[in-house]
């Protein structure tokens, strides 16, 4: 099922405003995903240098997670920093053994002392992991491949401390294609955003200094479903740096993506749009027909054999906190919609939900754009005193074309490298 709004989008909300200037701080600037794709580039062609222990037994290299579906963020919006999932297909038999599996990578990849990447090298369970200078990451994940659908493969599970060595079947390249060919770039959504975009650039123009780089692609190219997903996951990064969330496992990205596309027609604004994806999540977790008495979440271009929820949640405490999450970020988002809020309440809200970068960036460009619109005498003050919004340009509701959730962020996968 195809996910799309088939009706007009309406007059843009104050609400879903501060969203969409919300999702346009949290995104990649275009120099850091260009340095993502650089960096994807080296490694995959290091992996398979001449002298490496793999050399001649790479067969693919791509991009998964947020990278394929165009739903990656800054994970330090401050810093820009981002991380980058990637699947690397090694020549190898599909039952080799996991430990020697991911030390060789490891190997591989680190080289010898004085070279490029040696001493920024993490082995991990089940992934080998860079960290650049400036805090990003690079998450290498082997897997041999099985017959089956295409691209399927054994994934190398090796956690030592808790005596834990088995293989995994996956498919991160069909989970990727199934989620660009089922979610929707809405032209109705896009020229809302883009108008948004440029009333508030235009707002901005003489604090040059305050605004993100450039996106390479920017929100409006993106569907609703990929915009809403990349604040629910900002608002989940933020909630797991609390106390009371130490110790519990992030619900994985994946997992959520693929809760998202069975939630139903996308709303008819962004605000509306978050809060039916966290309350189609919170129904799933109600579920506990799992093993661990938990929430199962599949790939459904590999089901049943590739689970999400594999390793999250780790029981139902697990399951019930972030559970908690999603019903506070409802709650806050029905207050920021119906509720009479100052200024400065709309903030603190914010930096609850996204942080305090983010939370910023909306709140002054709110501020500088109904600013402009005033002068422009293209706001009204209603009888009550408050402001009403604009109404953005009508627009004739149309049937969607399906586009990959991220057209320019390298689809399925990064070019130059297959």
């Amino acid at each position: 099922m195809n996910v799309a709004f088939k009706g007009p989008w309406p007059a843009l909300a104050e609400s879903d405003a501060l969203l969409m200037d919300v999702a346009r701080r949290i995104q990649l600037s275009k120099t850091k995903h260009d340095t993502a794709v650089q960096n994807f580039n080296a490694l995959c062609k290091h992996v398979d240098r001449e002298g490496s222990p793999l050399h001649g037994k790479v067969r693919e290299c791509y991009p998964s997670g947020s990278f394929a579906t165009g739903t990656a963020i800054a994970s330090r919006v401050r810093k820009d920093q981002h991380d980058v999932d990637v699947v690397i297909e090694l020549d190898i038999a599909s039952d080799s053994s996991p430990s020697k599996t991911l030390g060789t990578l490891f190997e591989a990849i680190n080289g010898e002392p004085g070279s490029q990447y040696h001493g920024k090298v993490a082995l991990k369970s089940r992934c080998v992991t860079v960290e650049y200078a400036d805090g990003t990451t690079v998450d290498l994940m082997p897997v041999a491949r099985v017959p089956g659908p295409v691209r399927v493969g054994n994934l190398f599970h090796h956690k030592p401390e808790a005596s834990e060595e088995y293989h995994k079947p996956v498919n991160p390249w069909g989970f990727a294609d199934e989620f660009n060919r089922r979610v929707e770039l809405d032209p109705s959504f896009a020229n809302l955003f883009k108008g948004r975009r440029l009333l508030v650039e235009g707002a901005m123009a003489i604090k040059a200094d305050t605004q993100p780089m450039p996106d390479h692609v920017p929100p409006e190219e993106k569907s609703p479903r990929v915009v809403a997903l990349q604040l629910l996951k900002r608002n989940r990064d933020i909630a797991f740096r609390a106390t009371d969330h130490r110790g519990f496992r992030k619900p994985p990205s994946v997992a959520l993506n693929a809760m998202a596309l069975d939630a139903g027609p996308v709303k008819a604004g962004l605000l509306d749009e978050v809060i039916a994806i966290a309350g189609y999540i919170r129904t799933r977790l109600m579920e506990t027909n799992g093993p661990r008495g938990t929430v199962q979440v599949f790939n459904p271009a590999y089901y049943p054999v590739d689970e999400f929820t594999d390793r999250w949640p780790e029981d139902l405490r697990a399951q019930k906190l972030y559970d908690t999450d999603l019903r506070r970020l409802i709650v806050a988002l029905y207050r920021l919609r119906n509720d009479n809020l100052s200024n400065a309440e709309k903030l603190e809200l914010l930096k609850s939900l996204f942080g305090e970068t983010a939370a910023n960036y909306a709140i002054e460009s709110n501020y500088d754009s109904r600013r402009a619109e005033m002068e422009a005498g293209q706001m009204h003050v209603s009888p009550t005193g408050r402001v009403a919004g604009v109404a953005a340009p009508a627009v004739i509701g149309t049937l969607s074309t399906p586009v990959r959730a991220a057209t320019r962020e390298g689809g399925r996968y990064f070019n130059d490298v297959d």
